[in-house]
């Protein structure tokens, strides 16, 4: 079994990447504004009780402005999956082409983990599942978002970790899914479903540590003799 080279607190974190540093223009602040309001309205009404009008008369402003930045509450709401999404994309391009694939995997799936099951991330998967009976467009908007901007990255840290020789993973979209599902565990759903609350940072270390152990042993290359 691969043993780390590194402590945890040597790792890159998500925060390391280049999105973090630019500073945001006014523009760029009065959509982010936009976004966190709309977010407000829909975790607050639902999606289909959420309107452009509620939205604008939370902001204070005109419906013009609204209307400048997102034409409808569709777009809102991609907006948000796509913020959201981005973040895991941040995070798995940080932590893509690391030395030491054990202790990356490790700091990546404790903040992977963090991030989907705060109560903003598990607010969304909430609102995408209740609206997706009536609104199946909705459904495959949320599942395109994660497989352009989350999915995608994390398949690409591991196809990289692949051809450096760090792990043997001929199938990697198969590899990518056994560890998206060892990290998210059963807990996520319970999150999703309202029937356990938001882990401790203790829960959420023994559950990706146990993940990346599992990972490794089945698909890490053992040393030469």
């Amino acid at each position: 079994m691969e043993m780390p080279t590194k402590t945890l607190r040597d790792a890159p974190t998500f925060k390391d990447s280049p999105s973090f540093r630019d500073p945001p223009s006014f523009k760029d602040q009065r959509r982010e504004r936009i976004i966190q309001v709309a977010r407000s309205v829909f975790y607050e009404v639902g999606y289909a009780g959420a309107s452009m009008s509620m939205i604008s008369s939370r902001l204070g402003g005109s419906k013009a402005t609204l209307y400048a930045y997102f034409n409808s509450k569709e777009d809102l709401f991609e907006a948000i999956v796509r913020e959201q999404c981005q973040q895991m994309a941040d995070l798995f391009l940080a932590h893509t082409g690391s030395d030491d694939l054990r202790t990356t995997l490790t700091v990546m799936g404790r903040e992977l983990l963090k991030a989907i099951m705060s109560n903003e991330a598990i607010r969304t998967f909430q609102l995408v599942v209740e609206e997706s009976y009536r609104n199946p467009q909705l459904a495959e908007m949320f599942h395109n978002v994660i497989q352009s901007q989350g999915r995608s990255n994390l398949t690409g840290l591991l196809q990289t970790a692949h051809d450096r020789g760090q792990i043997n993973a001929p199938n990697i979209l198969e590899a990518t899914m056994v560890l998206k599902s060892l990290i998210f565990g059963d807990c996520h759903f319970k999150r999703i479903m309202n029937l356990a609350v938001e882990p401790t940072e203790a829960q959420l270390h023994r559950q990706v540590d146990l993940a990346v152990d599992i990972f490794m042993t089945y698909y890490g290359v053992k040393p030469t003799i």
